[in-house]
């Protein structure tokens, strides 16, 4: 007996602006539910959209991460991460 469990992965469509040549152009990046629910979270936040954080992420020359998802999904990490330590007291 074949035993499908549910799908956690949801793979939705962004644009990423090319920084070198300033055109758009559309990608998909899979994230599990939760973090697209933090993603959107820290956007409403910020007051910028999801296409402007993930464009942010791609073009920061700190992020050593090898795909672009896992820039993403590090960077949404990153947000709580800091803003843990701060409440704590602690540098991030």
């Amino acid at each position: 007996m074949d035993i499908q469990l549910p799908q956690t992965l949801v793979n939705r469509n962004i644009s990423i602006i090319n920084p070198a040549s300033g055109q758009s152009h559309r990608t998909s990046i899979r994230l599990e539910e939760i973090e697209w629910k933090a993603l959107n979270q820290i956007c409403a936040e910020e007051n910028i959209s999801v296409n402007e954080f993930c464009c942010r992420v791609d073009r920061d020359g700190n992020r050593k991460e090898h795909s672009r998802t896992s820039r993403i999904r590090s960077a949404i990490l990153d947000h709580f991460r800091s803003r843990c330590l701060r409440s704590d007291g602690y540098n991030a």
